[in-house]
């Protein structure tokens, strides 16, 4: 795990330089002024707020209540999530953030769609969402991929494993609209297990990220997008190939994707899936990755309720919760903004 670890920190440290040189050199007094001159002439876009979880199934469905506290007390302006039964639908999503509503009217967009079986990604804004065509079918492996992975996961005696993979891949996308920017955004779900290179859950996870890449150049090269965040759960347990490959490149002016540098609220602990009570230690597996040269990281953590007080916890409705069980995985809590031109 500490050789992954610290392959995963030189590939964003890597990916972090490439994609400041695509910012250029100037400096960051000049990069200020150049701010503080286009300012006072045009109001520089609205920072966006993400927030994005596994959430495991069900969350907002047997836990409503909790759900809509945490959205609540978050406030965010767009929700991925992934691993989302697909015995889910709008209205109970909607229902559970009820109270998020103005003048008791929904003010959230939903976009649900088909891609990944039982285990889906959905995605919701306080923004209009423009649905994309590479996205609202099923996101299918490749037939010769799809073959090779079928007859491995078949050696390997596991034959419902082989069946899923009709469903397609577990990602979604979809347009975010806000009042100047075309926001592209990317919920996804990778294949989970297999610690080591060469299983087939590694080789499907980095089938799986090839083909969303595919899907999201696609869409660059047909519409407008001023930036791009892709976010959900990579499943890093063997290498971190697939990070590398979801990052890019990209068409200009995109380039290459990065990772958000996200701890706890402790500052110090990094880990967003919890494996105590497991043979497998805590460990980095959700991410949220963007598009530097177009978004800022303004602020953001991984949401771990075992750091809040008892009133914290009181006030979000975990008390006498089995937090381990809702927070198998932790939410990841982002705020972006604009790289004024």
């Amino acid at each position: 795990m500490f050789r992954t670890f610290s392959l995963c920190v030189m590939v964003l440290n890597i990916n972090a330089v490439i994609a400041q040189n695509t910012l250029g050199n100037s400096s960051t007094e000049s990069f200020k002024n150049k701010t503080i001159t286009q300012t006072r002439t045009a109001s520089p876009p609205k920072d966006v707020s993400v927030f994005s979880w596994n959430i495991s199934g069900d969350a907002f469905i047997n836990e409503p209540a909790l759900f809509n506290s945490l959205i609540e007390k978050v406030r965010p302006d767009i929700l991925l999530l992934d691993e989302v039964t697909d015995k889910a639908n709008k209205t109970q999503l909607r229902k559970a953030l009820h109270a998020s509503n103005v003048n008791n009217q929904s003010n959230w967009h939903m976009n649900f769609w088909v891609s990944g079986g039982r285990q889906r990604t959905v995605i919701a804004s306080r923004y209009p969402i423009e649905p994309l065509q590479e996205f609202q079918r099923i996101v299918a492996y490749p037939d010769l991929n799809k073959a090779r992975l079928q007859a491995l996961i078949i050696n390997n005696g596991e034959l419902k494993y082989a069946q899923s993979l009709d469903s397609g891949i577990s990602v979604n996308g979809a347009i975010i609209i806000t009042a100047s920017k075309r926001l592209l955004v990317v919920s996804l779900d990778l294949e989970c297990c297999g610690n080591y290179p060469t299983s087939w859950e590694e080789d499907k996870r980095r089938i799986e990220v090839r083909e969303i890449r595919k899907q999201i150049k696609r869409v660059i090269q047909r519409v407008q997008v001023d930036g791009i965040i892709v976010a959900g759960d990579l499943n890093l347990v063997s290498t971190v190939m697939p990070l590398v490959i979801i990052s890019g490149p990209y068409e200009q002016p995109h380039s290459g994707l990065i990772a958000a540098d996200l701890t706890h609220i402790d500052k110090m602990q990094t880990w967003t899936w919890d494996g105590r009570g497991t043979k497998f230690p805590s460990r980095v597996l959700d991410l949220v990755i963007y598009s530097p040269t177009s978004l800022i990281l303004k602020d953001g953590y991984i949401f771990n309720p075992e750091l809040l007080s008892i009133e914290a916890q009181q006030s979000l409705n975990l008390s006498g919760k089995n937090l381990e069980k809702i927070f198998n995985h932790l939410p990841l809590i982002t705020t972006f903004s604009w790289h004024v031109e």
